[in-house]
């Protein structure tokens, strides 16, 4: 997908299919998210890599050498503009509703290691007295959770 185009029409073009396909994996990969579709994310995983490298590297080729868009319809550019705008706005969404979906995978973690801890806290230990303690118990769980997901 990084060949040399014989006319900047035909790279808007190419540009425009990417982007738009590209558009088309986020803003299904938002609606996953938002449906707590935790596989939502690697249904087309190959595929988003692949267009958002090809893209990635399209756009840098024209920020390097901007006369490749040289002779672009008015209607291409019009295009190009607004599917950069919508690019932005989905990656945007997109980052929102991954923070969103991080944030409450934590908190099940976070609470299911509580719940483990509290299931399996060790026996109330003799104090120097001879008395129970009836403080806080030493956590005798065999089960490390990390708490980042």
């Amino acid at each position: 997908m990084t060949q040399s185009p014989c006319s900047a029409e035909e790279r808007a073009d190419r540009l425009l299919t990417m982007g738009r396909r590209l558009l088309q994996l986020i803003q299904a990969e938002i609606v996953a998210l938002r449906e707590r579709r935790l596989d939502g994310a690697s249904i087309d995983f190959e595929e988003k890599e692949r267009l958002a490298h090809a893209y990635r590297l399209e756009i840098t080729h024209i920020k390097a050498d901007p006369t490749l868009l040289n002779g672009v319809r008015p209607d291409q550019k019009h295009d190009l503009r607004e599917l950069s705008s919508g690019l932005e706005a989905a990656l945007s969404g997109h980052q929102t509703a991954l923070s969103a979906m991080k944030e409450v995978s934590e908190g099940l973690v976070r609470s299911i290691a509580g719940e483990i801890a509290s299931a399996r806290s060790g026996p109330a230990g003799y104090g120097r007295s001879g008395a129970l303690q009836s403080g806080a118990r030493p956590d005798s769980s065999g089960v490390t959770i990390n708490a980042r997901a």
